[in-house]
């Protein structure tokens, strides 16, 4: 059975910064929260702020997205990992991922620019533009210098400007114009960190966990035994397991789970499905196996997480 709206996701129009909001088509969207004299707009301070801000539950993100912090602090679960924004840090946010933003300080000035097409995100088939692409993936918070933020705010004006500009009939254009001197500067700040020599070992390993993550992200849904991703990367589950043990100080058994869980969680709590549809969804043999799965890691029945959390 199909289930083509699995989530409640975060759609490209439910990003809270709605004073400050500039949206091209419904598919390009510029936000921030700054004031006129670039000081942040409390986000934290209207009761009736919509969940992206902060969330007891995961969610899905449909659309890529970067933000820009320019002061203060906020704190993001992006998949299994967690990170922390401060000033002058950019989070790159895939499609696809699953997030929810934990905690934002009342002086957090943000940036956020966001695409639900894929015109307006450069695509690259080099070696070197897939192999960045693959760090971001794996390292999405990035320190930038202040000449950098500058540019990066220079650039986020032009596209407010030419967004707002009447009867511009090269809007699009422009913004894929802008959106790929972006992409050159994200190029060129991750390959400092892609080119760093590693020793060979460690270089190996690592570069078997992020193979394993991407592979993880594609098939997690469907795929829970290590030798499945063990086979695609043709090596053993044995060596596979010490690789991601040595590269992330967990196991792969525990990665895998990890994500199932998670994006269960995320369907159970749209409460858009009953256990079972969600039993399914992730491909487990019947509910009770889904339950005794789901129990082991959380502690509770997936219907006891679904109605209480």
């Amino acid at each position: 059975m199909q289930y083509p709206d699995r989530f409640s996701n975060l759609s490209l129009m439910a990003i809270p910064l709605d004073g400050r909001s500039c949206v091209f088509r419904n598919e390009f969207l510029l936000a921030d929260n700054l004031d006129e004299a670039g000081s942040a707009v409390d986000l934290t301070a209207d009761p009736g702020a919509k969940p992206f801000i902060t969330s007891p539950y995961p969610f899905k993100i449909q659309f890529w997205m970067a933000m820009l912090c320019l002061g203060g602090r906020m704190r993001v679960q992006l998949n299994l990992f967690e990170y922390e924004l401060g000033e002058n840090d950019v989070l790159i946010i895939e499609e696809g991922s699953i997030g929810q933003a934990r905690s934002i300080s009342a002086d957090c000035r943000l940036v956020v620019i966001a695409s639900s097409s894929p015109h307006f995100v450069p695509e690259a088939s080099t070696r070197e533009a897939i192999s960045i692409r693959r760090f971001l993936s794996a390292s999405p918070l990035i320190r930038l210098a202040p000449a950098d933020v500058e540019e990066t705010l220079g650039l986020y004006r032009l596209m407010r400007r030419k967004i707002q500009q009447s009867g511009y009939r090269y809007t699009r254009e422009a913004l894929r114009g802008y959106m790929q001197v972006l992409f050159c500067n994200c190029c060129q700040l991750a390959s400092a960190h892609a080119e760093a020599p590693q020793a060979a070992a460690g270089g190996r390993q690592e570069e078997l966990f992020g193979r394993f993550m991407e592979l993880l992200k594609e098939h997690y849904t469907r795929e829970r035994s290590i030798a499945f991703y063990a086979g695609k990367l043709c090596i053993t589950p044995k060596y596979l397991s010490q690789s991601v043990c040595h590269a992330s100080g967990r196991r792969a058994g525990e990665w895998i789970r990890d994500y199932v869980i998670l994006e269960a969680k995320a369907l159970l709590k749209s409460r858009k499905y009953t256990v079972q549809q969600v039993s399914e969804m992730l491909h487990f043999p019947n509910q009770s196996f889904f339950g005794a799965y789901f129990r082991k890691s959380a502690g509770c029945s997936p219907r006891a997480y679904q109605m209480h959390g």
